[in-house]
């Protein structure tokens, strides 16, 4: 389908009339009847009823214009980011720890360096939390691990594919990470996170039995508290974090390693596509 045309089937459906249309889009009433038939042929079905005086719009010519407007909308940002528009606006950005201290920053200077006018205001909670707080319309964007299923009224925009890994003290003797999960005390990463339940789900499955006293939600205390020999954990190798300590070790978790996808929950009818884009944008080019 050409973008014309649907953005001509919209103003046709917000307009009221083909010759409103017309006026909206630069072009003149009969090629708007033109363009609108175009794609009732394409497609094989009425969007216009023609025995009307104006023509008005079918119900499948409504979802349609429906669906048209979120394409618009991509198409509209992609083509700014594309051509280096200037972005202005004001987004409010959660983000889970993990994401916080890794990806985030690098996605920040960017956004900083190259749109200066696009505010940024940052708040920090579990995924779950900020999944919550985005349905309230607290938030605009949840950067955080993708749940199973997505929480009702949200979409998902992915943006890396994080591997696991066991890391130990530099000195813990073992070749498999079973190996080393099993030789010393476990250190969960919270399994109140959707990241911590997915760890305690795969071990589960793999029938690896541990023992665990501590349990946290920090990476950088898990990795200090891996480093003096407390014991053994299993983190993800985060997108744009800073690489492990040399006092440490590490192994794939599992053959293939067991992953995770980052990216952003968003609300479909919530801050304008232009500035999610740019945001997102920035995000997948650390």
């Amino acid at each position: 389908m050409n973008i014309r045309h649907l953005r001509t089937l919209v103003a046709a459906v917000e307009r009221g009339s083909f010759a409103a249309a017309g006026e909206a889009v630069g072009v003149s009433h009969s090629a708007v009847s033109l363009q609108i038939k175009s794609l009732e042929d394409e497609l094989g079905v009425s969007l216009f009823d023609r025995s009307k005086r104006p023509p008005a719009p079918t119900a499948r010519g409504r979802a349609l214009a429906d669906h048209a407007r979120k394409t618009l909308e991509h198409f509209d940002a992609a083509r700014a980011i594309a051509t280096g528009e200037l972005v202005k606006g004001k987004l409010t950005v959660g983000a889970v720890p993990t994401m916080l201290s890794s990806i985030l920053p690098h996605a920040l200077a960017t956004l900083r360096d190259h749109h200066p006018e696009l505010r940024i205001e940052i708040r920090s909670d579990s995924s779950a939390g900020l999944a919550a707080r985005l349905q309230r319309g607290e938030l605009d964007i949840a950067l955080c691990t993708r749940p199973d299923p997505s929480p009702p009224g949200l979409e998902w925009r992915h943006v890396a594919t994080e591997p696991f890994v066991v890391i130990a003290p530099a000195h813990a003797p073992g070749e498999t990470d079973a190996d080393l999960l099993t030789g010393l005390p476990f250190i969960w990463f919270n399994r109140k996170t959707w990241a911590g339940r997915g760890i305690e789900a795969e071990m589960q499955r793999r029938g690896i039995p541990v023992s665990a006293d501590i349990e946290i939600d920090s990476l950088d205390a898990i990795s200090s508290l891996v480093g003096a020999g407390l014991g053994v954990s299993i983190v993800p190798v985060c997108k744009g974090a800073r690489p492990f300590p040399r006092r440490l070790r590490s192994l794939p978790f599992g053959d293939p390693p067991y992953c995770r996808e980052i990216g952003a929950l968003v609300a479909p009818e919530g801050a304008p596509e232009d500035l999610i884009e740019t945001f997102m944008a920035a995000l997948r080019a650390v």
